[in-house]
């Protein structure tokens, strides 16, 4: 009996395939394909494969990338597979093309132009009589002024034939616009099969955008998972992620999505595996953006998935092609959402040094909070302006119970991107100020402090009634304080904003629930932002910001 299953490009989310297929007791073998893509995407994404390839150590067989599809054949043959599957994008083309040829259950190279290239996708979904979104391939300049023309709408979308994660994707008003992303996308012009990949201008659709994932199996299709995108239009007409949450109930409109995306798996010709489908709604209901025929994207652990919807997505698509009475049966199951789930993706507004790195410290206490990825951070001390989802500043994985505290904490990273960025990522050193030396017995007595009280100081600043603590000792302190106070008045202890915001995170912890935190302007000042600063740290712990103490007023005032 066959034993091995080849997984072409193993990388994002198509790393669960790994276990997945080990848990069925078959063998995985580990391809790295070929792909269409500029000198530099190229170098991005084998760095994000041998990432990959270090956290898997030599535990499988790894069958290296080579442009020589026949030699390529050859080899694959000789490991006897039952499957060939893909993990990405990158990895669609290659793998259909070779379980194809091995004739092995999968979907017929016949269909890989709809399922990999944008206008063939609509043309199908057009001679099936479904909704799709006009367009047109140009070479030239020339050519894509004389569609503009034709096509008589403001609004248009250019982006190249093939694609993923944004690449080449720009969201165009008005003609000059137009020619500006035309003119950049000729220029970048990538080959496949030595001849350049073309561009597609198409009209653009404004509504709200989602994902409907699908497996099919024989042809049969079931949907997996629903999301909605939030995306943010750049200066530069790119369209970035900001983030994707699980749709945690069907409601008005949203069966007609999910028999439309049912339609388009048809209309494309799949017979087997996933579908990562985005789609557009609008007054006139839902229309493809975009298949992309294997597993979403967003590097999913499948623990995290499966507290969202009961399943994750590769163990669906080994069930379509292993095991289609399970398919079928779990196919009969309702639309359930178990938790509700979100991915934030972080938009890097301009190019950035990054000193240090407060994300690291600052996600980890939003109460919706799962898990995180900064792959980007540590490879150099410069983080590049994101131009699509490969340039993202890093992704923070969002889950709890409350759906609304998951969209608040959405909304508050995105304004911190947007208008506070460098409490996430310190860019310069702070100028060097004199400190302000802090009357800390006379907050205690303007504050009206009773009971044990806890000072966090740089400089040994101690006061009757209170225990002083510094960065040496914070973490070994008591942990019932009534109040605190925080007394670091010198700017070069927040040279590494990243360790010190550590550092207040275990100070505010020190204190009980129903207590209060007391910050004298000599702290605040230091502080990207300033007083503004210290309260988003303040909202991000879960605190709650008071009025000010008369006779006080610059001292911040926050309870527990």
């Amino acid at each position: 009996m066959k034993r091995n299953i080849i997984i072409c490009e193993y990388i994002s989310t198509g790393v669960n395939y790994i276990d997945d297929v080990k848990a069925r007791g078959y063998e995985p073998i580990l391809l790295d394909g070929c792909y269409p893509a500029s000198s530099e995407e190229l170098k991005l994404w084998r760095a994000i494969r041998d990432q990959v390839k270090a956290h898997l150590g030599n535990k499988y067989t790894i069958i290296p990338e080579t442009p020589d599809y026949n030699e390529l054949l050859q080899i694959v043959k000789s490991y006897d597979p039952v499957l060939v599957l893909a993990g990405s994008e990158f990895g669609v083309e290659l793998a259909t093309r070779l379980g194809s040829d091995l004739g092995l259950t999968g979907n017929s190279a016949d269909r890989i132009k709809a399922m990999t290239e944008k206008d063939s996708m609509h043309q199908a979904l057009k001679e099936h009589g479904l909704r799709y979104i006009r367009g047109k391939v140009v070479r030239t300049e020339e050519e894509a002024l004389k569609y503009y023309d034709e096509l008589g709408q403001e609004d248009v979308v250019v982006k190249r034939v093939r694609g993923a994660g944004t690449q080449g994707v720009f969201l165009c008003s008005g003609k000059d616009e137009m020619l500006k992303a035309v003119r950049k996308s000729l220029s970048n012009r990538v080959k496949k099969d030595g001849e350049d990949i073309a561009i597609l201008i198409q009209e653009r659709i404004n509504g709200t955008e989602y994902i409907v994932n699908t497996a099919s199996c024989n042809g049969k299709h079931r949907i997996t998972s629903i999301w909605r995108y939030s995306k943010m239009r750049l200066s530069n007409g790119t369209n970035a992620y900001n983030y994707s949450m699980c749709v945690p109930r069907l409601e008005v409109g949203h069966s007609s999505l999910v028999r439309y995306a049912l339609q388009v798996a048809d209309a494309i010709g799949i017979k087997y595996g996933p579908i990562h489908g985005e789609y557009m709604v609008d007054d006139k209901g839902p229309v493809l953006i975009e298949v992309n025929c294997r597993p979403m994207g967003g590097a999913l652990q499948r623990k995290y998935v499966e507290q969202i919807f009961g399943h994750h997505e590769t163990d669906v698509a080994l069930d379509s092609y292993l095991d289609p009475k399970k398919f079928e049966e779990d196919a009969q199951k309702p639309y359930r959402v178990r938790k509700t789930g979100a991915m934030k993706i972080f938009i890097i507004m301009q190019n950035t040094p990054v000193l240090s790195a407060p994300v690291l410290q600052i996600v980890t206490h939003l109460k919706s909070y799962y898990s995180s990825s900064f792959d980007r951070i540590g490879r150099s001390y410069y983080l590049a302006r994101t131009e699509n989802l490969e340039t993202a500043g890093g992704t923070v994985y969002l889950l709890s119970d409350d759906e609304r505290q998951v969209i608040s904490d959405c909304e508050l990273l995105h304004l911190l991107e947007t208008k506070y960025p460098r409490i996430l990522f310190q860019d310069l050193p702070k100028e060097v100020q004199k400190p302000e030396k802090t009357d800390i017995e006379g907050i205690i007595r303007h504050a009206g402090c009773k009971g044990a009280t806890l000072v966090f100081s740089d400089t040994a600043n101690k006061a009757d009634g209170a225990m002083t603590v510094d960065s040496d000792t914070i973490s070994k302190a008591y942990d019932s304080f009534e109040q605190g106070i925080l007394d670091l008045s010198k700017s070069e202890s927040f040279s590494d904003l990243e360790s010190i915001i550590q550092q207040i995170y275990v100070f505010a912890s020190k204190i009980r629930k129903g207590g209060r935190i007391l910050i004298p302007q000599s702290t605040y000042r230091n502080l990207p932002y300033g007083i503004e600063g210290m309260e988003i740290l303040l909202q991000i712990a879960g605190l709650r910001i008071e009025l000010p103490i008369k006779g006080e007023t610059d001292l911040l005032v926050a309870s527990v």
